[in-house]
């Protein structure tokens, strides 16, 4: 112990990039244990030049998500997670390591960086087991649409591109209730949509449509936009499947937060659109 507590700061980090840049998790583990290598371990994840080089190799990045502590420093640092966030040799590695994704879920820094990169969102979702982790991830707020009991209450707003009757209200395919629903004023294309109070990243939309495989009220392509103007929307990812009277669950990973989460109905089996009941769940922008 007296040897490793009068080695300079400068040697404690050399010792902890050789353990890194030669795939050492088991002994860079037990390194970082020791309190003394804490303070050279944070150099390191807040040095962009030292962070694109350990994401840009698949032998440190092996070491690292074997790593608690290398993670949980990692996953707290803004610009360790930048330089981690655009790399796929990086985010392939953290994909494939629980251990990583664990660290990643606890931490706010970490999970707005993946949010906000389509290079580290593709990663994790090509993962199930990783997916599973992120999207049940503790690091922000999660967000999802109330059970409205009206257009506007208790919060946001619930619109449609038409109703065909005030029976069939858009607020009904969002009051957690099957028995009503949303009925469009016309054939598609239609659209439903939520206006959130504040950006949310979507990653789960679940859908019911009317009734069971066949009926011709029946859903069977649709498209998920977003917005934040609420006037120019984005597509983001077309499904082309009948939605029935059991409840479709969807998982997107599209970059960004957004206040307007809408699902354009492209067609249906044969009449106007009936959605029984839609949610948006996913994550609260952090402020």
């Amino acid at each position: 112990m007296a040897k490793i507590i009068s080695l300079g700061i400068s040697n404690r980090k050399d010792s902890i990039l050789e353990l890194i840049f030669k795939g050492n998790s088991s002994n860079l583990e037990a390194l970082l244990q020791n309190p003394n290598f804490s303070t050279p371990l944070w150099l390191i994840v807040w040095d962009p030049v030292v962070m694109n080089a350990i994401a840009a190799s698949s032998t440190a990045m092996n070491a690292v998500v074997n790593s608690s502590t290398a993670m949980n420093a990692i996953a707290a640092s803004s610009i360790a997670m930048n330089a981690i966030v655009n790399s796929s040799i990086a985010m392939n590695a953290i994909a494939a390591s629980s251990i990583a994704m664990n660290a990643i879920a606890a931490s706010s820094i970490a999970m707005n960086a993946i949010i906000n990169s389509q290079t580290a969102l593709n990663a994790v979702k090509n993962n199930s087991t990783v997916w599973n982790i992120f999207i049940n991830g503790k690091g922000l707020t999660t967000k999802e649409v109330p059970a409205m009991t009206s257009n506007t209450a208790p919060e946001g707003v619930a619109s449609a591109s038409s109703i065909y009757s005030s029976t069939y209200d858009v607020f009904k395919a969002f009051d957690k209730n099957p028995s009503t629903y949303w009925y469009a004023g016309g054939g598609a294309p239609q659209w439903i949509q939520y206006q959130f109070t504040v950006p949310v990243f979507v990653h789960t939309v679940t859908l019911t449509g009317n009734d069971s495989t066949g009926n011709v009220y029946n859903p069977n392509s649709i498209t998920i936009q977003v917005s934040n103007d609420g006037n120019n929307f984005l597509n983001i990812q077309t499904f082309n499947q009948e939605f029935t009277s059991t409840p479709t669950t969807l998982y997107i990973a599209y970059k960004g937060y957004y206040k307007y989460w809408r699902v354009l109905v492209n067609s249906t089996n044969s009449f106007s659109p009936i959605i029984r009941e839609l949610n948006f769940k996913g994550f609260i922008q952090p402020a």
